[in-house]
């Protein structure tokens, strides 16, 4: 429990966002190596840990073979093995990183927190937002809250940031591009890409490390097919990209993403302004892991660093 009090706490002051209480339950519906994570009730996820073990993660260029029982890493999908206690220091020798078992169970736990995050934001949280704020910006806060942004569209937009893993705790910022993105459009998701571009800073600190950003980035032709195939309905903007199209894409991320494991960091693809939301809810369903970015949102100072393209 006090590991859990740390991350809400660590959370909240880096995403601007208080998790709701965990609670710990028994159940004798499950195995006595299962842990199942429950959000309003629903399964979000489920996975299995050998209390007398260890969990060995396997490195990309092991020095070593060691035996355990073949697993996969249940928070990020590493290949693993379940190792007994005295072949920990053997498996270390040979580059492996190796984990116990409970830290196993709470890094899945906060790593599903993270990922639906966006669903725990509740209209009463966003009100109380509001009220804060209301503190330091009274003025801000009166021209914009209802006459310009309801609280239900004030959600939206706050919990588009939090899926993409965009921190809202500088809500004064957020609420100012609102208002000047309101002068143009209603449009929910342009509204959400200006709040983004506003929060450059915050976007750079948060995905940059030491200056440098590691991207895939996407061929001009990529880009182009993009664009023209953007179609707008009734419930908004769409892809109207050829299936094969779609196919090359999604087989030429899954061989280039493979080249972040190794840099404990998330894939992230780079891609102009106008096309970011788009090609994001292109490939969400099949690679969630992967952050899309786009080169307004980067600060000038950061160098950029392509590790691969992806291309038609």
């Amino acid at each position: 429990m006090n590991r859990i009090v740390i991350f809400r706490r660590q959370f909240a002051q880096e995403m601007g966002f208080v998790v709701p209480s965990v609670r710990l339950r028994d159940s004798s519906r499950l195995t006595a190596n299962q842990y199942v994570v429950k959000m309003k009730g629903e399964e979000i996820a489920k996975g299995e840990v050998l209390v007398d073990y260890f969990l060995a993660l396997e490195p990309s260029n092991p020095t070593g073979e060691i035996d355990g029982i073949d697993t996969i890493e249940p928070a990020y999908g590493i290949p693993s093995k379940w190792i007994t206690p005295d072949k920990k220091d053997l498996a270390e020798v040979y580059g492996y990183t190796v984990i116990d078992p409970l830290s196993v169970m709470l890094t899945h736990l906060f790593e599903e927190i993270k990922r639906y995050a966006h669903e725990m934001l509740t209209r009463a949280e966003i009100v109380r937002f509001v009220e804060n704020l209301k503190k330091t910006a009274p003025d801000l806060v009166e021209e914009a809250i209802p006459a310009i942004i309801s609280y239900a569209g004030l959600q939206k937009i706050l919990a588009n940031l939090l899926k993409e893993g965009v921190p809202i705790i500088d809500l004064e910022t957020i609420l100012e591009s609102i208002v000047d993105s309101s002068a143009t459009t209603r449009d929910i998701d342009i509204i959400t890409e200006n709040a983004r571009v506003a929060l450059k800073r915050t976007i750079t600190r948060r995905f940059t490390e030491g200056g440098s950003l590691k991207v895939i980035t996407l061929d001009s032709e990529v880009e182009k097919a993009v664009l023209t195939s953007m179609t707008r309905s009734e419930q908004g903007v769409y892809l109207a990209l050829a299936p094969d199209l779609i196919q090359r894409i999604l087989e030429q991320l899954m061989e280039l993403s493979s080249r972040f494991k190794d840099l404990h960091q998330s894939p992230i693809i780079l891609t102009s302004h106008v096309i970011r939301v788009y090609f994001y809810r292109l490939i969400e369903q099949f690679h969630p892991n992967v952050f899309v970015l786009s080169f307004s949102e980067i600060a000038n100072n950061v160098h950029i660093q392509a590790l691969g393209n992806i291309s038609v």
